[in-house]
C-alpha cells in the first residue's frame, strides 16, 4: 500500500479528497489542527473498508509537519500524494490589517505546503512517481480589494506549484495546481446562505473527482493548472 496526506481536512474539500484518495486504495493521512475536524470523515473512510489515520498537526509548524509525515509513513509506507488543502485568509481594509494577520495567512496557505512537500517529496523521488495537488483559489490570480492576506498566500502557492512542477515533473513527480473560482458548497455556506441555488456552488466532490483525474493522467499528458467555476461564475 502507498499513502497520501491530505492537508487541511474539515467538512468540505479536504474530506472529499481524503474520501477520493482512499477510494483509490492509499492510506490516507488526515492532517487538520484538531482532531475533530479530521475524526468524521475517517470514519466514513474505515466504514468502507478504507485506511485513514487521523493526525492533529500545525502545517506551520515545520516539527510538527515532521513528526506527522513520520506517523504516516510508518503507519501505511511510502507516500506518494500530498494534497494540500490548508489555507490561510483574514480580510480588511489594508491600512487597518495587523501584519501578523498576513504573516500567518502566509504561513498557513503557502509554508505549510513548503514544509510537507520537503518532507513528503524525497519519498516520491525514491519510487519514481508521485503527485502533489494544491488547491488555489479566484486570489490565485487576482487580489481583490480588502483580500490582501488571502491573496499573498494563494497567489504565492500558485508559484511555488509552478516551481516544483518545473522541477520535478522530469522525475516522475506530477504537481497540479487547481483554481477554485467559486464559493464551495459546504455546511458553513449553507448554514449562512440557507436558500442559496445549488448552481452557484462547487460540490467538494466534484472538485476531488477532477484532482483523482489528474493524478492519473499518463506521464505523456499531464495537467499543471485546473480552473474550476460554476456555470453561472464570471470570470
Amino acid at each position: 500500500m502507498e499513502a497520501a496526506v491530505v492537508a487541511g481536512v474539515g467538512p468540505g474539500l479536504g474530506s472529499s479528497l481524503a474520501r477520493a484518495l482512499a477510494g483509490e486504495g492509499y492510506g490516507v493521512g488526515l492532517f487538520s489542527r484538531r482532531s475533530a475536524s479530521s475524526e468524521p470523515v475517517a470514519a466514513q473512510i474505515q466504514a468502507r473498508g478504507g485506511k485513514a489515520l487521523v493526525v492533529p498537526v500545525d502545517v506551520t509548524n515545520r516539527d510538527s509537519v515532521i513528526s506527522a509525515v513520520d506517523r504516516v509513513r510508518s503507519e501505511f509506507g511510502v507516500i506518494s500524494v500530498l494534497a494540500y488543502n490548508a489555507s490561510g485568509y483574514g480580510r480588511g481594509p489594508f491600512l487597518e490589517l495587523d501584519p501578523n494577520v498576513i504573516l500567518q495567512s502566509f504561513e498557513t496557505g503557502t509554508m505549510g505546503a513548503v514544509h510537507l512537500a520537503q518532507a513528503i517529496i524525497p519519498d516520491m523521488l525514491r519510487v519514481g512517481h508521485g503527485a502533489i495537488s494544491l488547491t488555489g483559489a479566484t486570489a490565485s490570480l487576482r487580489g481583490r480589494a480588502g483580500f490582501a492576506p488571502l491573496a499573498i498566500a494563494k497567489s504565492s502557492l500558485r508559484v511555488l506549484g509552478q516551481s516544483l512542477a518545473r522541477e520535478f515533473h522530469p522525475k516522475g513527480i506530477h504537481v497540479i495546481h487547481v483554481v477554485v473560482d467559486g464559493q464551495i458548497d459546504t455546511p458553513r455556506l449553507r448554514a449562512r446562505e440557507p436558500g442559496r441555488a445549488d448552481d452557484t456552488v462547487i460540490p467538494p466532490d466534484a472538485i476531488a473527482a477532477v484532482i483523482i483525474h489528474a493524478i492519473k493522467q499518463p506521464r505523456n499528458a499531464w495537467t499543471h493548472e485546473i480552473d474550476i467555476r460554476p456555470y453561472t461564475e464570471k470570470f
